[in-house]
């Protein structure tokens, strides 16, 4: 029979367990109280009959038979129901005493009978008496003591054990379920609401209850797994629909051509056509190449190739390498570059990451415009800045600006497919950077913080200063 949930609970299978172990030592303790205490008590016994034949002895000494004889009986006219005693004479009559002539044993002895006084004979019946005999002069005289005292001290630790294991155990599976009742209603809880975000809604996180314990730190590490995943899955949704906005005006300027194409009766006009129909293919292509980029870069895969770079002489080359394109475009682009700060990365990658940061301030900003490339030190952080002096982006959209596919109207008509910037967001997410956008009043200050960086041991220089350009 399959048993309910809450008695197939971890908490609830510790606590019996325990209970069990804690009625398997209260047994142990018991058992040894029990052995120790008729152990004791026997020895009390003993001790007791003992006093009695010192005291015989003493008699003998002192008055002979009649000492001897004197002191029996007021032992027997004194004695509580469970003494006994016993003195024989020297042709082995019975002189004295409350026990039968058949008990007479020299030295200690332990054994069951009834005792031949009439008066008593019920009432030791079938006891275990306790009794040691010794020999004065041709006398014989014995003590003995009754066992019920031992038997009634048996039967209460003997009840104390049974009771004790009864009541562990009891307490035990009582305390199975109460101590169970906590984390299995956390659990269903949870379990509830991992239910809702598999139907849907990956808006919803597990609740933390705020102790601190391993439920709480397993649900805050499942909550960022999940923050995580609804970003991935909210980028996959935003990506679906900006590639089917996107991607269906040059498809349906590529399907045209290649209508016109069979139109096209001048070898000029069809070397055009398909000039044209090649150049929004390679657009096409283009964007889907840098989609997979991104969706490689999102994967880690290109972190076995991280080492130490030096992202100053980085910034230096591309900055060379845009120079001439910033003149051409009525730009100029001016560097403040810190040497010799190093980041652990994949040099293609930040170069890439530089390449269009540069890149997107020369294509948004009207000319004539000022672009500045900056590398430099904060704190223990590197941090890369493209600052600019153009129309900047407005606060509500910087956000969506990382975005793929994603695009201001007002650059619209411009160059690009919209994944500069997101391809900028996952080199920096790779390596461990963050990415912030701030005004420059006028214009843009893009930055990278890389703040797991690898800084050399130096004087920290002073804070950057790259406000505006």
């Amino acid at each position: 029979m399959r048993l309910p949930d809450r008695f197939r609970t971890i908490s609830f299978r510790l606590s019996v367990g325990y209970g069990l172990l804690f009625g398997l030592s209260a047994v142990a303790i018991m058992a040894v109280t029990y052995v120790a205490a008729s152990t004791q008590m026997q020895s009390i016994v003993r001790a007791s009959i003992a006093e009695d034949l010192a005291l015989f002895r003493h008699g003998f000494r002192e008055g002979g038979e009649g000492g001897l004889v004197q002191e029996v009986n007021e032992r027997v006219e004194s004695a509580a129901e469970d003494r006994f005693f016993l003195l024989l004479g020297p042709d082995g009559r019975r002189i004295a005493g409350n026990l039968p002539t058949a008990a007479w044993a020299l030295g200690p002895t332990t054994e069951r009978l009834a005792p031949a006084t009439p008066d008593r004979a019920e009432e030791t019946r079938g006891d275990t008496l306790y009794s040691e005999g010794i020999a004065l002069g041709d006398f014989r005289v014995m003590a003995a003591r009754r066992s019920d005292i031992l038997e009634t001290i048996r039967s209460i630790l003997l009840s104390a054990i049974l009771t004790g294991c009864m009541v562990t155990v009891a307490l035990a599976l009582v305390g199975g379920i109460v101590v169970g009742l906590g984390p299995s209603r956390r659990v269903d809880a949870i379990a509830a609401t991992t239910r809702r975000i598999v139907e849907g809604r990956l808006d919803l996180r597990l609740p933390v209850s705020g102790r601190g314990d391993e439920l709480d730190r397993l649900a805050t590490d499942i909550n960022v797994m999940l923050a995580r995943i609804e970003t991935l899955v909210e980028s996959l949704r935003q990506v679906s629909t900006d590639i089917a906005h996107d991607l269906r005006t040059p498809l349906a300027r590529l399907r045209q051509g290649l209508e016109g194409i069979g139109r096209t009766r001048d070898r000029a006009g069809l070397e055009r056509a398909v000039d044209a129909a090649v150049a929004e293919t390679d657009a096409i292509i283009e964007t889907f190449n840098a989609l997979l980029r991104i969706a490689q870069i999102d994967a880690g895969a290109r972190k076995a190739r991280f080492r130490l770079v030096d992202l100053s002489d980085l910034a230096e080359r591309v900055a060379d390498a845009y120079g001439e394109v910033a003149v051409d475009a009525g730009h100029r682009l001016a560097t403040r570059v810190e040497p010799g700060r190093t980041v652990q990365g994949d040099a293609d990658l930040l170069t890439q990451l530089l390449a269009n940061l540069v890149e997107n301030a020369i294509t948004h900003i009207p000319a004539p415009g000022e672009i500045t490339l900056a590398v430099g030190r904060e704190a223990e952080e590197i941090v890369l800045e493209v600052a600019d002096d153009g129309p900047g982006v407005p606060p509500a959209e910087r956000d969506r600006i990382f975005r793929r596919l994603y695009r201001l109207d007002r650059s619209r008509s411009t160059p690009g497919h919209g994944l500069g910037l997101a391809l900028v967001a996952s080199i920096a997410e790779l390596h461990g950077g963050r990415i912030e956008v701030r005004d420059a009043a006028p214009g843009l200050v893009m930055r990278v913080v890389f703040s797991d960086a690898s800084v050399e041991a130096a004087p920290k220089p002073a804070r950057l200063g790259i406000g505006a350009a």
